[in-house]
């Protein structure tokens, strides 16, 4: 009597208060699920039918490759190989463009000459004024020169002997670190050089430019140093006219400034070639005068320059 009681007051509260009982959710959440379930079977039973009646796989449909663009699995849609482009067109493209502007360099390099030339009343062109061939320069090196040496040793004796003269120290040019060649020339080539200085010095300041001294990059050499070159330099020969102790380079891409240390004002001034042409002139007069053979060099920025 009691249970019933106490059953019949939880069930008025219940619908009198709307409670939920957990329980009951669970249960439909479980039916729900047991639903699913049952129509997931039912959907995987069905699939198996189908591939059952089908002997291969299923797969998409093949689409068509889109117009214009070959199908890579026939091979006569292949591109033809020469119309890919070769490496080798680079190159020549590459080739190409360093002869061009290689050509503008010098174009640039013309232009700028033919407006220094015009300020001179000497030289028009480096190569027409200053032609002189190896020929020359050797027949009259070995006519005013010295026997070739092998030896530095040799160079010493003919420099006891006063065959040679030393031109490490002068107030009127520089002799810069020699690698392949010592710094002796005939007595006669040691004079012309100093004219060449003196005159160049001169003519700087009658036409307003500051002091500057030229610089010797070469000057003798034994025949072991002209092999010793000739693997390194091609533009070197074997029968050269520095081995005869007539013979100098002066470059004409530096100078030195009376106090020893250039600038970059000064290197500015050099490349604008004033200081070269000035050179040049100097060269100009005293070949015309007898007095040397002058090669303008262009693989070694020099003028090659031999006594007479």
């Amino acid at each position: 009597m009691v249970f019933i009681i106490t059953l019949g007051s939880l069930a008025a509260l219940r619908h009198i208060f709307s409670f939920s009982i957990p329980a009951y959710a669970t249960e439909e959440t479980t039916d729900k699920d047991e639903t699913t379930e049952e129509e997931a079977t039912k959907d995987s039973a069905n699939t198996s039918i189908l591939l059952a009646q089908t002997d291969q796989p299923a797969t998409l449909p093949e689409q068509s490759a889109p117009s214009g663009l070959s199908n890579p699995s026939d091979p006569s849609d292949l591109s033809d190989p020469s119309d890919l482009s070769d490496p080798s067109d680079l190159s020549d493209k590459d080739s190409l463009t360093l002869a061009l502007e290689d050509s503008l360099r010098r174009d640039s390099i013309r232009r700028r000459n033919t407006a220094l030339f015009k300020k001179s009343g000497k030289i028009w062109d480096y190569d027409e004024c200053l032609p002189d061939t190896q020929d020359q320069h050797i027949s009259t090196a070995v006519k005013f020169g010295i026997t070739p040496v092998a030896t530095h040793k040799a160079v010493m004796w003919k420099a006891k002997h006063h065959q040679l003269v030393a031109i490490t120290e002068s107030p009127f040019f520089v002799v810069e670190k020699l690698d392949y060649s010592l710094p002796y020339l005939v007595p006669k080539a040691k004079d012309l050089l100093t004219t060449i200085s003196v005159n160049f010095l001169d003519s700087l300041q009658s036409k307003g430019y500051k002091p500057y001294l030229p610089i010797v990059t070469s000057v003798l050499r034994t025949t072991l140093d002209v092999r010793k070159l000739t693997r390194r330099n091609r533009n070197a020969t074997e029968n050269s006219c520095h081995s005869y102790g007539t013979t100098f380079d002066i470059t004409y891409s530096r100078y030195m400034p009376l106090t020893g240390i250039p600038t970059p004002v000064d290197s500015a001034e050099w490349k604008r070639g004033e200081l070269k042409l000035v050179l040049a002139e100097v060269l100009f007069d005293l070949r015309n005068q007898g007095k040397c053979f002058v090669k303008h060099e262009h693989r070694q920025p020099c003028f090659h320059i031999t006594v007479r």
